[in-house]
């Protein structure tokens, strides 16, 4: 046999005896070659413990209606953030399973408030521990106090509102973003970009006025000054021309940016290009802070956003809510598979102590902090498609976490660490 035929059989034999090369998931790295590879361990043995993880959300939530203004414009999508919680579950599945934990999750869709703590009060009665909570902030607020005597953790998801961190109590932890996060994220972008003069409009509704405020409370704490604060409408009466016209509003003041706090998106979508001055706007259109982007593309996010597009009905981009409640059963799931033990209580205290952290796919460690139970976490500022800037910005230091320079810092909270 020839030279060239021995090598030939060399190389169909190495394709054949070679496995297939797959890039990790976690961190987007490569994997590790069939050599190094360590050889498999022994199946674990013993029995499986089932564990559910209660999700409550709320029938017919206004916060995910698909707003759509008088000219059929769409101005927020349709979402379901159940799908991010499901997902984070999913991804644990192999860690778990290596420890004889098979982690479900237990969905139910609650009416009111009141069906909401009945649901809650019949998981813990089941034996499930943790609870994911996708509600609005008052009726979070209602079940903090509601389940405190309950063996359970609420684990909220989605409501933004500062109040519920100050509760400061053992029985809940927030993996969504706070309002004063989202001021800090915006804030310390201003100050990085020298822009220290800033107007703030707010609509009418309540939770406008929070945004506001939580902004305000950070422009204080960083020395950004606030020309004027003004409030909008959408009335179109003449009496009101100088709430509703986005020139008058905007009007009579020297500011470098401006800040619209409008939950509904009505009067913000209009706002862009509009203002007497030329200059940007950030909040609720232009550019936005939040939890996550799908266009984020460092740290593993890529991944991250392409594996919720194929599980996400409609093949829909990942959104902060459901990058909140997918971080939350992911922290849930490690919890149960890295603290080493199987009673619940410990498996909670884990989760809310120091040895604890997940990887959320922003380059950054987190667990939650000591006296408000808020999941530290980096945040992007983007605008409709494009990740523009991450905090916490370099500049900013902290004596213990750089994460702690987004939200209310140890100093500032009525907490105290637990």
């Amino acid at each position: 046999m020839t030279r060239l035929a021995l090598l030939g059989l060399a190389f169909v034999a190495g394709l054949a005896f070679a496995g297939p090369v797959v890039a990790q998931d976690e961190g987007d790295k490569p994997a590790a070659s069939q050599q190094d590879a360590p050889a498999p361990g022994p199946a674990p043995s013993g029995p499986v413990t089932s564990v559910k993880v209660g999700f409550l959300g709320l029938q017919n939530d206004i916060r995910y209606h698909p707003e759509v203004a008088y000219t059929r414009i769409q101005l927020s999508p349709a979402i379901n953030p159940v799908e991010g919680a499901r997902m984070g579950i999913d991804d644990l599945k192999i860690v778990d399973q290596a420890v004889n934990l098979s982690l479900s999750l237990d969905e139910q869709m609650a009416k009111d408030g009141n069906d909401a703590l009945a649901k809650i009060q019949a998981m813990a009665a089941a034996g499930e521990r943790f609870v994911i909570l996708d509600l609005p902030g008052d009726m979070v607020a209602q079940l903090i106090p509601a389940t405190v005597n309950l063996k359970i953790t609420l684990v909220n998801a989605t409501a933004p509102e500062d109040g519920l961190r100050n509760f400061c109590s053992a029985n809940i932890v927030h993996t969504g973003a706070s309002d004063r996060m989202v001021a800090d994220t915006y804030m310390q972008f201003l100050r990085h970009r020298n822009w220290n003069r800033v107007l703030i409009l707010y609509g009418h509704e309540a939770r406008d006025k929070l945004m506001a405020d939580a902004f305000a409370a950070s422009a204080h704490r960083l020395g950004v000054t606030i020309v004027d604060t003004r409030q909008f409408t959408m009335a179109t009466d003449p009496a009101n021309r100088e709430q509703n016209n986005t020139s008058l509003i905007t009007g009579n003041a020297d500011y470098d940016v401006v800040y619209v706090a409008d939950s509904l998106g009505e009067y913000a979508r209009y706002l862009n290009y509009a203002t007497l001055l030329a200059r940007p706007v950030i909040g609720s259109t232009g550019l936005t802070a939040s939890e996550w982007h799908w266009s984020w593309d460092r740290d593993g996010a890529t991944q991250v956003t392409l594996r919720f597009q194929r599980v996400a009905e409609g093949g829909r981009e990942m959104s902060g809510p459901d990058w909140s409640t997918w971080i939350a059963a992911k922290a849930v799931a490690t919890a149960y598979a890295k603290s080493r033990t199987t009673d619940p209580d410990k498996i909670d205290a884990y989760m809310k102590g120091n040895r604890f952290n997940v990887d959320g796919s922003k380059g950054y460690r987190m667990d939650f902090r000591p006296w408000d139970h808020q999941l530290r976490m980096p945040m992007v500022l983007a605008t409709s498609n494009a990740v523009t800037e991450a905090a916490p910005f370099p500049e900013f230091l902290h004596q213990t976490n750089v994460l702690d320079t987004l939200g209310v810092d140890a100093p500032e909270s009525p907490c105290k660490p637990s």
